[in-house]
């Protein structure tokens, strides 16, 4: 049968090149404006047809963008795909795989699909093997969204950026709200300032790899001048105390060291790195090791979101921080992004071998 396959292809294809041939020979420009298009442009998508149910409704199944991405840029990612299943009328089904850098194998055996390790499943059951009308999330259907609503985490100025809130909100409402226990974790951990009437100044300090310089990532943002930026915050006499998320091992001790006076909380059991190695790529013995790396990224980011200010480089996880507290109908009291600029480079994002 694969045999069969094969020459039908092959024969396939030996009648699209001479068909294609008498068009360009024939000059027929909207043909060959066509064929040029059809790997960029966005809206040219294939549907498939892998079964019989849901009939009426094309489903839209959301994949993570690569194996490398973290747990922030792939909520990001999803953010652009679900955008564009709504423009397109689809129905959309986010169904991460294997590839997921937090994909864990023990988790697999009680939850199939990765994404509802963390987040709530949706109400509506859809199985796309079965279905009638099916296509999938492609890195230029991203990359139009972007381009259309320049949501680009990297821009400090789209911290504060209305029209991003006002897109965003009925996404994250509908399809990314964090499980139950994550929100109360990071509650809890802010409950004894908050219940007294204190405030809490969040800290996004992002270390590790980040020090090496991707290129179109931010420039990495120092310990010193992060701990200044702290310090301008507290003076200001809001804050009753810091909650620090960070994926640096050292920098805690360093804010403690610096500032004793400060009552500074973070999540005890958060998984550090003290290297320049990314958090979502180290290896340990921990019992579910992979899926709480992204419990505890998913916690902090939610940790953040519930903070009265917010201290931050520009990153996926302060972005999305920003966007779930707007996505409560509320704002930093006091935020202050910490800006140097985009990486410009050969130094490409990569996993490490």
């Amino acid at each position: 049968m694969n045999q069969k396959r094969k020459k039908q292809n092959k024969t396939s294809g030996f009648r699209l090149l001479l068909h294609t041939l008498k068009r360009v020979i024939r000059r027929d420009e909207g043909y060959i404006e066509k064929v040029s298009e059809f790997d960029e442009n966005a809206d040219y998508i294939k549907i498939r047809h892998n079964g019989t149910t849901d009939y009426g409704m094309v489903l839209y199944v959301i994949k993570e963008n690569t194996g490398v991405d973290g747990f922030c840029a792939t909520v990001w990612f999803v953010m652009h795909f679900l955008i564009f299943a709504h423009q397109h009328g689809f129905v959309p089904v986010i169904k991460l795989s294997k590839d997921f850098a937090y994909f864990d194998e023990d988790m697999s055996k009680e939850i199939s699909n990765p994404w509802e390790y963390y987040f709530v499943s949706d109400e509506n059951s859809y199985d796309e093997n079965q279905a009638l009308n099916v296509c999938y999330c492609d890195y230029r259907h991203m990359q139009r969204i972007r381009s259309m609503y320049d949501l680009d985490p990297y821009k400090a100025e789209n911290y504060c950026e209305e029209s991003i809130f006002a897109l965003c909100t009925p996404y994250i409402q509908k399809y990314l709200q964090l499980k139950p226990s994550i929100k109360a974790d990071a509650s809890n951990l802010l409950k004894a300032v908050t219940e007294n009437g204190g405030k809490v100044l969040g800290v996004h300090f992002r270390g590790t790899d980040y020090k090496r310089g991707y290129n179109n990532h931010p420039v990495f943002v120092d310990e010193k001048t992060t701990m200044e930026e702290i310090k301008k915050a507290m003076d200001t006499g809001r804050f009753a105390a810091v909650f620090l998320a960070t994926d640096d091992a050292s920098f805690y001790d360093r804010v403690r060291e610096a500032m004793a006076e400060i009552l500074v909380l973070i999540h005890p059991d958060v998984f550090r790195s003290s290297g320049n190695e990314s958090v979502a790529f180290c290896e340990n013995d921990r019992k579910n090791h992979h899926y709480l790396l992204g419990f505890e990224i998913a916690r902090d980011m939610y940790t953040l979101s519930l903070c009265n200010g917010l201290v931050a480089g520009k990153s996926n996880v302060s972005f999305l921080s920003n966007l779930y507290k707007h996505s409560r109908n509320e704002a930093y009291e006091y935020m202050q992004i910490i800006d140097h600029g985009n990486n410009s480079n050969d130094n490409e994002y990569f996993k490490e071998s």
